[in-house]
């Protein structure tokens, strides 16, 4: 039976050994809340990619394995966004998009994402590897109060210079923090992160609801 839209479907990685040779990366993953322990380059970039990816409400790593050609392939990260669920493969090396369904069962397509294509999403990567150590370090000293102070403000589409001037005698970091924080729940948008790097004079304009 398929889990209620509330309830993701996977939740933690299936307990496997680090590969031979592979490095070994933990974060904490504040989509999620909680750390999670990952194994190559490749898929920090991508589990950086869904952290600052707001339609995605929930991935879990490792989350189950695929069956191909006789054999069984765990898959990298699970992930929902609205109601659909998909479980990746990150690979090195170019393949088709869609490799088949997770199992005959359900309804979740098993994708591949390459280095080609990550690398063209490369901008709004590395801001997001700049933006999450704020949240995990910061995230739980700001108040609901700021956020939605600052949430009202963008209305105006201030830069983040701006937001940390006219916030002030606010922690300048946690100020900021709360700005990015916004933009991690998509309260905000600042689409020039797509483009070049954050800075004072990012745009930062509130999401009309």
């Amino acid at each position: 039976m398929a889990p209620s839209f509330s309830q993701p479907r996977f939740t933690h990685a299936i307990a496997t050994a680090r590969p031979k040779s592979a490095a070994r990366f933990e974060f904490w993953a504040p989509k999620i809340g909680r750390r999670l322990t990952l194994f190559t380059p490749l898929q920090v970039r991508f589990w950086t990619l869904l952290e600052g990816t707001p339609r995605v409400a929930a991935y879990c790593e490792r989350p189950a394995y695929w069956g191909r050609d006789g054999g069984t392939l765990l898959a990298d990260f699970w992930v929902k966004a609205g109601r659909r669920e998909v479980c990746w493969i990150v690979t090195s090396d170019s393949q088709p998009s869609y490799a088949g369904p997770l199992n005959p069962t359900d309804d979740i397509e098993v994708r591949h994402i390459d280095a080609r294509s990550l690398a063209s999403r490369s901008v709004w990567i590395e801001n997001w590897m700049r933006i999450l150590p704020y949240l995990s370090a910061n995230g739980r000293f700001v108040g609901d109060r700021l956020l939605k102070d600052i949430e009202q403000a963008a209305r105006l589409a201030p830069t983040l210079g701006d937001i940390e001037r006219d916030f002030q005698p606010h922690d300048i970091v946690l100020v900021r923090t709360a700005a990015l924080m916004l933009l991690h729940q998509g309260r905000v948008k600042a689409p020039s992160l797509r483009e070049r790097a954050l800075d004072s004079r990012t745009v930062f304009r509130r999401v009309q609801t």
